[in-house]
């Protein structure tokens, strides 16, 4: 049975903007939430088979969005 976890961060710009994200990994599935975890804007993707690609995309409210894969690389 998998559990579900919680990372928090936040990153600071150089104009002075905070951005929140929760990270929430059930399974091989990652949800980075903007914000706090039921956002509108996040990011959804699975992990492959070999934990090597991460597939998925960002939507953001209105509809907006973009596809993201992430690699590991050795």
């Amino acid at each position: 049975m998998s559990r579900i976890r919680h990372i928090h961060s936040r990153f600071y710009d150089n104009q002075g903007n905070t951005l929140d994200y929760v990270y929430e990994l059930t399974g091989d599935e990652l949800t980075i939430w903007a914000g706090e975890p039921g956002s509108p804007a996040y990011f959804r993707g699975a992990f492959s088979v070999d934990d090597t690609v991460l597939d998925g995309a960002w939507v953001y409210p209105g509809g907006g969005g973009y596809d993201s894969t992430m690699t590991r690389r050795a």
